[in-house]
């Protein structure tokens, strides 16, 4: 791919990033074209250690090539019947994300009407008076909401406070009307920061992973990181940002574990060692000899929302090859077209999917799934222009697909 062929691409990804268009083919049947081989890559002339730099400032780990059994076998509990276990070859290495992609990183790439995330700004008395008429009003760091009630709209500025190096929202929070007499919409509450010099402190909450992102999104994110490294001279061409396939994303989630989990030894998934919905003893899977989750009492865990990505103090423990939240938190987007696995004793080299399709594959499960629902080989699909409040994704640094 030369440069000019990448940058035209790009272009066209970038321009349909926030329309939450979809590349799906309106013709669905696409399970006969799935065994269609296409040329595997080789892999270019180029130091590897100069793609680890390039992946190290972007919190990402290199995965070794390898073969693995993708899929789940009968006796898995929880399987479905499209995780037919096939032989896979990932024939090259490549670099996965170590964590989700984050609010505040979807922000350095989005314009201001889609960054993620209320604006912070730290108020004096005097303003707060100004803008919500009245007196006795306490002097703090306040996020500015719209709330909609109905026809009517209402301003609101929440208390919020500084916690593990993003703002949330105060367990117990003063919260200001903005007075509409004085401020008909957001826009003009904002207008007034601007006159009075008063700088936004930050977006609420940036180090939750992003959601509510469509496939074509997350593609045209990866395409402008890609095209940002070719400027700045940092990941060397044919290489580029993209979403892992299905397989590489297995691969990566497994890290050589054969069972549901990926994480430790690989023998339990419970709300201990995941952001997943552990409220119920039947809800998880946990075969160790002997934990709390699996003899005698039961100790439920839920936290029925996302957790934030702490890179410095992570929330929940790696896979064995140091990737964290493969299971719960968000579902992540993969590269791949929905379709059925191969079911003969072929080994399969670096599959992506189907030529086409109407749904794209996601995995991992969410903070809002059992572990049953956010195994290895749990396979779940949306269409692309889907945007879920449980569906995030990571990228890779890899060679381009198709």
């Amino acid at each position: 791919m030369n440069g000019r062929h990448l940058n035209c691409t790009i272009i066209f990804a970038w321009l349909g990033l926030f329309s939450g268009c979809s590349d799906s083919s309106p013709n669905e049947d696409y399970a006969k074209d799935i065994h269609i081989p296409f040329p595997t890559p080789s892999l270019p002339n180029i130091d590897l250690k100069i793609i680890d730099q390039c992946a190290q400032r972007d919190g990402m780990v290199r995965i070794p090539s390898g073969q693995f059994s993708m899929g789940s076998p009968p006796s898995e509990i929880g399987r479905n019947a499209d995780e037919t276990l096939h032989k896979v070859q990932i024939s090259h290495p490549f670099w996965i994300k170590k964590h989700e992609v984050t609010q505040e990183e979807w922000n350095q790439f989005a314009p201001e009407n889609e960054k993620r995330g209320l604006p912070v700004f730290t108020l004096s008395g005097v303003h707060l008076s100004e803008i919500c008429s009245g007196t006795g009003y306490v002097e703090g760091t306040y996020s500015v909401a719209l709330y909609e009630s109905g026809k009517e709209e209402r301003v609101v500025l929440e208390e919020a406070v500084l916690n593990k190096g993003h703002w949330i929202r105060e367990k117990s929070p003063r919260n200001y009307k903005v007075d509409s007499g004085k401020f008909e919409n957001l826009e003009e509450v904002m207008n007034y920061f601007a006159t009075k010099q008063i700088p936004m402190v930050d977006y609420m909450e940036k180090l939750l992973p992003v959601t509510q992102v469509s496939y074509s999104q997350a593609t045209a994110f990866c395409w402008e990181k890609t095209s940002r490294a070719r400027r700045d001279l940092t990941l060397p061409s044919p290489f580029i940002f993209r979403l892992p396939t299905e397989a590489e994303w297995e691969f990566a989630c497994r890290a050589e574990h054969p069972g549901p989990s990926g994480l430790g030894e690989g023998n339990f998934l419970t709300g201990e060692n995941a952001n997943i919905n552990g409220s119920r003893k039947e809800y998880i899977w946990d075969n160790r000899a002997r934990s709390e989750f699996s003899v005698g009492a039961f100790t439920p865990i839920n936290r029925k929302k996302l957790t934030p990505i702490t890179p410095q103090k992570p929330q929940y423990p790696a896979n064995p090859w140091g990737i964290h939240d493969m299971h719960g938190n968000v579902m992540e987007w993969c590269y791949d077209f929905y379709g059925p696995y191969p079911d003969d004793n072929q080994t399969y080299v670096d599959p992506i999917g189907p030529i086409r399709g109407t749904q794209k594959i996601v995995r991992g499960g969410s903070f809002l799934r059992t572990a049953y629902e956010c195994r290895s080989a749990k396979r779940a699909k949306y269409e692309p222009s889907y945007r879920g409040s449980e569906i995030g994704f990571r990228y890779v640094i890899g060679l381009p697909l198709r």
